[in-house]
């Protein structure tokens, strides 16, 4: 749906679909991961183009476009956020989600990372995205955050601990729960064999 905006210079038009095609999925995915909801990621990659046509059109050069479309998208993705914090929904989990991810840990549900993920505050799963999915810097990460290198630490640090913790508490229900419908298991059959 970004084509009707095409209007004026035809090399300026083919350098913004070079950018475009080179970078959505970076964008959507990081989308993705910021505010877990599908049509939300897709929301934000649209805006974030939009505004990066616009300020090209302005005549705007990014010296490193992943990283300028990155800090575009955080700041939709921040207003999307504060908006929405206006009026409570729901977080709807697709299966686009598994596909945006590899997860390192097998003993991990994508859809557990997820939920734990949701525990973090924005700036925390950006971070966590763009070091652990990414690979960035933290000069880089602090760049796109506007926040001190130190800063970008911290939110590294918290947002590890806060993962570890979720996922702990999460994996700890699983193991009563299957530990409970054990017992039960044990006790039904005893019972059986009793009468």
């Amino acid at each position: 749906a970004m084509t009707p905006v095409f209007t004026n210079s035809q090399s300026r038009d083919r350098s913004f679909e070079r950018l475009y095609r080179a970078h959505v999925e970076d964008v959507y995915r990081y989308a993705l991961l910021a505010l877990r909801n599908p049509a939300d990621a897709e929301d934000v990659a649209q805006t974030t183009f939009l505004k990066a046509y616009r300020a090209i059109r302005r005549g705007e050069r990014p010296r490193h476009p992943r990283q300028w479309l990155t800090t575009i998208a955080h700041n939709v993705c921040r207003t999307r956020l504060r908006d929405a914090s206006r009026r409570p929904r729901e977080v709807a989990l697709g299966d686009n989600l598994v596909a945006a991810r590899q997860v390192p840990e097998d003993s991990i549900e994508p859809r557990e990372l997820v939920r734990a993920m949701s525990a973090l505050t924005l700036n925390q799963r950006a971070a966590l995205v763009m070091r652990e999915l990414e690979g960035r810097t933290y000069a880089e990460i602090a760049a796109v955050l506007d926040v001190s290198v130190s800063a970008v630490e911290t939110l590294l640090f918290r947002a590890r601990r806060a993962l570890r913790e979720q996922l702990e508490g999460a994996l700890t229900c699983g193991e009563a729960e299957r530990a409970l419908s054990l017992q039960l298991d044990g006790r039904l059959s005893r019972a059986d064999g009793g009468l």
